[in-house]
């Protein structure tokens, strides 16, 4: 947020600072989340060199690919137990 606050004009920083309290004292107010939302979409257009630094500082990701083939085949990158085949019997 420290970003966004850096690159708002002096004009600009009194919308941002109340659309930011508003969203703080009220978490479960969509309106508020819109509303921050807002100014800090705001805050990218004019600043359109913002949205690539902050884009560094994301983790990088990788492409996972998950083929699954044949019958009563299954696949996730990550899964829990699971059950296939006639007749499963589950003990606890």
């Amino acid at each position: 947020m420290h970003a966004i606050w850096q690159r708002r004009s002096p004009d600009g920083r009194p919308e941002l600072e109340a659309a930011v309290r508003e969203a703080a004292e009220e978490p479960e107010d969509a309106d508020a989340a819109a509303a921050l939302r807002q100014q800090i979409k705001r805050t990218l257009r004019e600043n359109p060199q913002l949205l690539t630094e902050l884009a560094t500082q994301l983790p990088a990701t990788g492409a996972v690919t998950i083929t699954a083939s044949g019958e009563r085949s299954i696949a996730a990158q990550s899964i829990g137990t699971a059950f296939t085949g006639d007749n499963t019997t589950i003990r606890p």
